[in-house]
């Protein structure tokens, strides 16, 4: 029987990359997100899709509704909202920007999940799945970046202990550098200097949606880049 996926946050990146390779896999798949490229992805596709930002509670809100209504289960649902990746020093960066940042990683997480958590409860199961970053990419990335991705890991960690009595599953994903324009797959070495794709990435999310005894856990998938940086803590 084919999972029901709802993939929120898409845009012509890792969006477009796992919802094309779910795709391919049989999953049932709606798309979520506030930009033209989702309709044209769900068009491609030949599937569901629901335009709303992601940053209001009450569209987040009306899009599970919809699409609870339509499919009456939803197996799991991952958000990829955010990026606004930048390299800018804390004197260059705005508070405008810090709060865009923060708003586009964190709070969209938190209304998906918000959103989904009392359908998973009253099915008695259910997957939700966020995107980090691994450390390479936070050490190179802005303040606001930073706490954004960093909002995703820590909400990850508690909703999963919150949500553990009630089957439901709480995961994350922390890519290096993906390389968005590169859809086909190509097995590159480890510690490769260059951008990834994103197909290692993509079937690390299909093993979370399937996998029944893991939950909490983020998952790095960064080619290696992590193995000699040390977290500070």
């Amino acid at each position: 029987m084919s999972k029901n996926v709802i993939i929120t946050g898409v845009g012509p990146g890792i969006g477009s990359s796992l919802t094309t390779y779910l795709g391919s896999r049989g999953y049932n798949i709606s798309l979520s997100s506030m930009g033209d490229s989702v309709k044209n992805m769900a068009e491609k596709l030949n599937c569901d899709y629901y335009q709303c930002n992601l940053k209001n509670i009450n569209e987040a809100n009306e899009m599970v509704r919809a699409f609870v209504e339509k499919y009456k289960t939803i197996d799991a649902i991952i958000n990829v909202a955010g990026n606004y990746f930048s390299m800018e020093k804390i004197e260059d960066f705005s508070p405008a920007d810090f709060d865009s940042t923060l708003l586009n990683n964190a709070k969209t997480f938190y209304n998906i999940s918000k959103a989904v958590v009392p359908y998973f409860k009253k099915q008695k199961y259910g997957s939700i799945i966020g995107f980090s970053a691994a450390e390479n990419v936070y050490l190179n990335g802005s303040i606001g970046y930073s706490a954004g991705k960093g909002a995703v890991y820590f909400m990850i960690k508690s909703l999963a202990r919150e949500l553990l009595n009630y089957n439901i599953k709480v995961n994350g994903i922390a890519p290096g550098f993906i390389d968005k324009s590169k859809h086909e797959y190509k097995n590159e070495a480890l510690l490769y200097r260059d951008r990834y794709p994103s197909e290692d990435i993509n079937k690390a999310v299909e093993f979370l949606i399937n996998n029944n005894m893991i939950t909490g856990e983020i998952i790095s998938v960064a080619g290696g880049h992590n193995i000699n940086i040390d977290s500070g803590i």
